[in-house]
């Protein structure tokens, strides 16, 4: 389903986006832009990153509140910009390596961008799953 505002909105709860399928997707003479998500009215978008890159030792779920300003890491997963936010550099910056599986961020309205950090350089391989809540 298309939104009045182009982006698009999903008629089920939840899905997945894959770090590979998004850099084979990347051209080279496209700039990479960040991508709509977006969930039913009145739901927020939750996001979960299973990260390939960290052994899975205790399947545990990290939870944690990540901070409306930009983390401090060399390498980040991706950056998450709340559609109430028309400012990118404003955006929640999401490192990896901790953890196998991760609660990231929960917004704050039904539709956010996503800019994942898919470079032909980068090799850890990673899953967003976002579900609306």
């Amino acid at each position: 389903m298309v939104t009045s505002n182009g982006s698009s909105a999903a008629s089920a709860a939840g899905g997945v986006i894959s770090s590979r399928v998004w850099r084979e997707s990347l051209s080279d003479s496209v700039t990479q832009r960040p991508r709509p998500l977006c969930v039913q009215p009145h739901q927020r978008i939750n996001l979960t990153v299973v990260d390939f890159s960290v052994d899975d030792s205790a399947s545990s779920v990290g939870r944690r509140q990540v901070g409306r300003s930009t983390a401090s890491c060399t390498d980040p997963l991706f950056v998450v910009i709340d559609d109430d936010d028309d400012d990118a550099e404003n955006g929640t910056v999401v490192c990896g390596g901790r953890r196998r599986l991760s609660s990231v961020y929960l917004s704050t309205s039904n539709c956010l961008h996503v800019l994942l950090n898919a470079t032909a350089a980068r090799t850890a391989e990673f899953l967003i799953y976002y579900e609306g809540i």
